[in-house]
């Protein structure tokens, strides 16, 4: 049993997630149980069609997807990209309320000290969802986004990606780049749902 598993829900549960989301067309953005307990991972706008999965892919995946352990049936939840989390979905009923909505990233609420267009390298079995996102290093040779594992990959192994779509694709991810200097790793702790930084050896 993993003792890190916090949802209320088994990883073996079977549940719906958008195709563009899968096919990494889409950022996961939206969350949705329904009344029986169903679970629903969504991108912006309306759901085009759905694939069945289970729950363990889908938090190795996606690993901001582990945080939502306080999700009931009937709830559902939008990724915030300015508070870089999980916000209650929401009807306003005073009028004066930010609704959240599911979206895309917002291109003019992008970070001043992040390039977007700039060219990072990430392990091919993680960007598929194969293994967990779980290391992101900055080395003299650039910044690679690696799986479980020791840390020397073949160029075979890795794929380059801009920094925007890395993001786009592991939405919890944009702080850890953000603050990441040379010669330093972010390893991703899935008990406390944070990164930790090390000195890369």
């Amino acid at each position: 049993m993993n003792t890190d598993w916090k949802l209320k829900a088994p990883p073996e549960t079977e549940v719906d997630v958008d195709e563009d989301v899968l096919a990494m067309r889409a950022p996961l953005v939206r969350v949705h149980r329904d009344d029986t307990g169903g679970w629903s991972f969504d991108g912006p706008g309306a759901a085009t069609a759905s694939k069945r999965t289970v729950l363990g892919a889908v938090v190795g995946a996606w690993p901001h997807v582990a945080a939502l352990s306080e999700l009931d049936s009937g709830g559902a939840v939008i990724w915030s990209w300015r508070q870089h989390g999980w916000a209650s979905e929401f009807e306003c009923k005073c009028g004066g309320c930010e609704q959240p909505v599911a979206s895309d990233i917002d291109r003019r609420a992008w970070p001043a000290d992040l390039e977007p267009q700039s060219i990072v390298s990430v392990e091919q079995a993680a960007l598929s969802g194969q293994v967990t996102l779980s290391d992101i290093l900055h080395t003299p040779g650039g910044i690679a986004l690696l799986g479980p594992g020791e840390h020397h990959r073949t160029a075979d192994m890795m794929t380059p990606v801009a920094v925007a779509n890395v993001i786009r694709r592991w939405p919890h991810c944009m702080q850890a780049l953000r603050s990441l200097k040379d010669g330093r790793g972010m390893r991703w702790n899935s008990e406390a749902l944070n990164w930790h930084e090390y000195v890369v050896a």
